[in-house]
């Protein structure tokens, strides 16, 4: 075997065609790393002159003049050739070193044990023997770090559209329903010049949820980049559409109230009657143009399409755009022949509203190895010991 740095087609030829695909190691993220000035490597080993190995190795920042490298989704190879992981550990502790290093930090795309859709643990798949080994070589074990452990991922292969939409929860269903007839929601695909609203929607998400937005740059960079393996969608609503929808189903009620004479349906009638004329008047409030009430971002790439930011506006909850967006999206990839969908980050709780809000769409998760740290010399140790 031999460690190598690739060059951009080998490079793409190989993590094009792999199993831990991502598009974290990319020649798109490659060339947005190198452009925004992170020191940044193609690395891999060959063996008989054949790729089986690689890693885009990139640090953003130093401590003290020693730097912080990352392999993001981790080294793309066969973790159970063991010979293979224990030969690129070895060389590229070597490399970093060479280029001032003081740490490595892996998070390998691999499932670490397989779940069922409430995060019981199933007998599908299990890599914990990779993570025993990986600590052997001399890894520091993390977890949950930089990166997201769980995920939670909607298996598409071999099934219909109609297969799908049936399994969602039966609340997500009448949400995109009323969201497509009544609400007459616009699922629009933003372009470069919209991504200013986009990130509006984003950042107000992200302030309510208490953590911090990406920037309005990363977000033209990865379109720049990615080009046709990103996208960005919009829910819009138009009032005024929505009042003619509201006001034609005004009609037909005090229609029906008139014409029956069974007290318990005058009683339901009259109760829709009053809260539909409220809806009327809230509707009414709004600006009469077309209004970005959700907006999500989406990686194409392999088999799978990636959920990856996104955000809503809570005055517009009710219109279910983030439903109908997501119900979209899946179409979207099925058409295209993607094998999966994956919802991206969630946390390990049952009651946390991203969790609910995924799985109502009857997919399962995905618990990952998780981060590891490589200490590259004794300064590295201290500063994992400190840290």
């Amino acid at each position: 075997m031999k460690f190598t740095i690739l060059t951009e087609e080998e490079f793409k030829m190989f993590t094009d065609k792999a199993l831990q695909q991502s598009f974290f190691q990319t020649i798109n993220m490659y060339h947005r790393y190198q452009n925004n000035g992170w020191e940044t490597y193609l690395l891999g080993v060959k063996k008989d002159d054949k790729v089986i190995g690689a890693a885009l190795t990139v640090s953003s920042y130093s401590k003290f003049g020693f730097k912080i490298f990352n392999i993001y989704k981790g080294y793309i190879l066969d973790y159970n050739n063991h010979e293979l992981v224990a030969f690129f550990t070895k060389n590229i502790k070597s490399f970093l070193k060479s280029k001032k290093g003081i740490i490595l930090y892996i998070d390998p795309n691999i499932v670490s044990v397989s779940r069922d859709n409430e995060f019981n643990i199933t007998n599908d798949i299990d890599n914990l023997q990779v993570k025993k080994y990986l600590i052997d070589l001399g890894y520091k074990y993390i977890g949950e770090y930089e990166q997201v452990k769980w995920t939670y991922v909607l298996d598409l292969e071999n099934k219909s559209q109609e297969e799908i939409f049936k399994n969602f929860r039966s609340n997500h269903r009448n949400l995109i329903n009323r969201a497509i007839n009544k609400y007459n929601v616009e699922i629009k695909k933003l372009d470069y010049n919209d991504l200013a609203d986009f990130r509006k929607v984003t950042s107000y998400s992200a302030n309510k949820q208490g953590f911090k937005d990406k920037s309005l740059k990363y977000y033209q960079d990865m379109y720049k980049y990615f080009d046709k393996d990103v996208i960005y969608l919009g829910a819009y609503i138009n009032p005024l559409t929505i009042l003619n929808n509201l006001n034609k189903e005004l009609s037909s009620l005090k229609e029906k109230l008139n014409k029956t004479n069974n007290p318990n349906r005058q009683k339901n009638y009259e109760l829709d009657i009053t809260n539909l004329e409220k809806e009327i008047l809230e509707v009414k409030k709004l600006p009469e143009k077309d209004i970005l009430i959700a907006a999500s971002m989406f990686m194409l790439y392999g088999f799978e399409v990636v959920y990856l930011f996104s955000g809503s506006l809570d005055e517009y909850q009710k219109f279910g755009g983030s439903y109908l967006m997501q119900w979209h999206i899946i179409m979207y990839a099925l058409e295209h022949g993607y094998k999966r969908y994956n919802f991206y980050g969630i946390k390990n709780d049952k009651n946390d509203g991203v969790y609910k809000f995924k799985h109502g769409f009857n997919g399962h998760v995905e618990e990952l190895l998780g981060t590891f740290a490589l200490p590259l010399n004794t300064l590295g140790k201290i500063y994992l010991k400190i840290k």
